[in-house]
């Protein structure tokens, strides 16, 4: 009886923290995908996390009903205060992890993004003494924004919309998705990488690296990257 009881118990704790990570999950999605984009619709919520978009709908349903999103029929989704205060805190963590793991641990961008999913649940005694240790920083390997932290805003152009003829340099990759980062990494952008902006159309930019090759980066990849252009 008592280990009929124990299995319970856990099979109860582990249930609350698996329905406390998709929460989190669907809340800090929702965040990158504003802070990226200026808007989640579901269907982006649904890809990014690999989850149909019925599915994406159930699950945003309920955290309506628990204040931490607003839904606009059809449209979009937004978080109520309540909803972008627990995302902040999530991300904070986050996003200081991955300073900690590049400055500190050697790491590369996309092995941190990966990593900090781990860190980002430590305490936060633990992740505030490493904010302190990596120098206080306002951004993240990324160059995306460290929730709580004042900075200075360098106006930034979206590469999607950007003028062509223009030498830019890359300065954030907004939103930090692993499939847009993984791409870019792929491609040898990065963050402080200097492009030039050759042509456009509504499918593609093309971009010329400063090695002097081209490449066709699809306009879904490019809304998600910023530049500042001379």
């Amino acid at each position: 009886m008592t280990l009929y009881i124990d299995v319970l118990t856990m099979h109860k704790r582990t249930s609350s923290t698996a329905d406390a990570g998709r929460v989190e999950d669907y809340l800090t999605t929702i965040y990158r995908l504003e802070e990226a984009l200026g808007i989640a619709r579901t269907t982006d919520i649904s890809r990014e996390l690999g989850v149909t978009p019925a599915t994406a709908s159930k699950v945003i349903k309920k955290l309506e009903e628990k204040n931490l999103v607003k839904r606009v029929k059809y449209k979009y989704v937004t978080l109520t205060d309540d909803g972008r205060k627990l995302a902040e805190q999530i991300i904070r963590r986050h996003r200081i992890s991955e300073v900690f793991l590049v400055k500190i641990l050697g790491f590369n961008d996309i092995e941190a993004h990966m990593y900090a999913h781990y860190l980002e649940h430590l305490p936060d005694v633990i992740i505030e003494r490493a904010f302190e240790v990596i120098g206080k920083p306002s951004m993240c390997p990324h160059g995306n924004p460290i929730p709580g932290v004042e900075r200075y805003k360098e106006e930034l152009e979206n590469l999607s919309t950007a003028d062509i003829h223009r030498k830019c340099v890359i300065q954030r990759i907004a939103g930090e998705f692993v499939n847009i980062l993984t791409y870019l990494h792929s491609l040898g952008i990065r963050i402080g990488s200097s492009i030039t902006i050759t042509r456009r159309d509504q499918r593609y930019v093309l971009v010329e690296l400063e090695n002097g090759s081209s490449i066709e980066l699809p306009i879904y990849i490019a809304r998600y990257v910023y530049v500042k252009c001379f």
